[in-house]
């Protein structure tokens, strides 16, 4: 017996694990093309388009893994929404600040907002200012203090993602430029539930695509993909690319063989796809 589900990481997560639980298969069902939706749009409809691609085999993929997938996505959301608030609220600082009263802003000092969050920290208000300057000054200092605590919040959430990725697999760390959130980004696709490392540079998005034209032979940047694992991939070249003596002299022999840096920087991401799907697939996520 097959269960296809369409939405199985939202809406039919719960209905997944239930089957799961129960030792029945389930699969993926891709969301009905354009072409498909010709008859309209029920629940009826949908149910039967799913039920047919599960008999024909079409557009189905296995569902990702729960328990600690799914805490490493709840970690990695967290801290994400921890960095763009605070973001947020450091443009804010900078923005309040360039437009302050000339005497609170000489005095606050010039830098970006993490500089100035960092100098309003050990300021207190001057006695005998005008209203309006303690009121923006106060304005600052609670934006500056409310940008720390995000960041505490952020660094305390890296920390448990580090945690829980060595209770998974102690070593995986220790790859060089791999680090708790590129980690948790690699693995929270779920590498294991894809075919072959093939199947990951697409889900990543490192899949060369041709863009050849004529006697030139190119490919280009596929745009597709989980663009948080791409993000991590991306990360972890980078830190390679300046850390890495082996990846250095990668770089270099491809440029020497007429490759441009972004053509060598995209080749060096295929290469760390395919090399780092060998060690995720290892990771236990049940």
């Amino acid at each position: 017996m097959v269960v296809g589900i369409e939405g199985s990481g939202s809406y039919g997560a719960g209905l997944c694990e239930l089957l799961l639980a129960e030792g029945i298969q389930v699969v993926e069902v891709e969301r009905p093309r354009r072409e498909d939706r010709r008859r309209g749009k029920s629940d009826e409809i949908d149910a039967l388009l799913a039920a047919k691609k599960v008999l024909a085999g079409d557009g189905l993929s296995t569902p990702r893994a729960g328990r600690a997938r799914q805490a490493l996505q709840a970690l990695l959301v967290a801290q994400r929404s921890c960095i763009g608030e605070r973001t947020r609220l450091l443009n804010q600082l900078q923005a309040l600040h360039t437009s302050a009263p000339f005497a609170l802003r000489e005095r606050v000092g010039p830098g970006n907002g993490r500089a100035i969050a960092a100098r309003l920290h050990r300021m207190r208000a001057r006695q005998g200012a005008p209203e309006a300057e303690q009121l923006i000054f106060a304005v600052l200092r609670d934006l500056a203090c409310r940008s720390r605590e995000l960041e505490g919040r952020a660094r305390a959430y890296k920390r448990e993602l580090s945690r829980l990725i060595g209770s998974l697999d102690p070593t995986l760390l220790d790859e060089p430029g791999v680090g708790p959130i590129s980690a948790a980004k690699l693995l929270a696709c779920d590498p294991k539930r894809l075919k072959s490392e093939a199947a990951f540079a697409r889900c990543n998005g490192t899949a060369p695509k041709p863009a050849s034209s004529g006697q030139k032979i190119r490919h280009r940047l596929s745009r597709g993909g989980d663009r948080q694992a791409n993000n991590a991939l991306h990360t972890i070249a980078r830190i390679r690319a300046r850390h890495h003596e082996q990846t250095r002299a990668y770089l270099d022999r491809r440029t020497s063989e007429g490759k441009t840096s972004r053509e060598a920087m995209r080749a060096l991401k295929r290469h760390l796809s395919r090399n780092l799907y060998k060690r995720l697939i290892t990771v236990p996520l049940t």
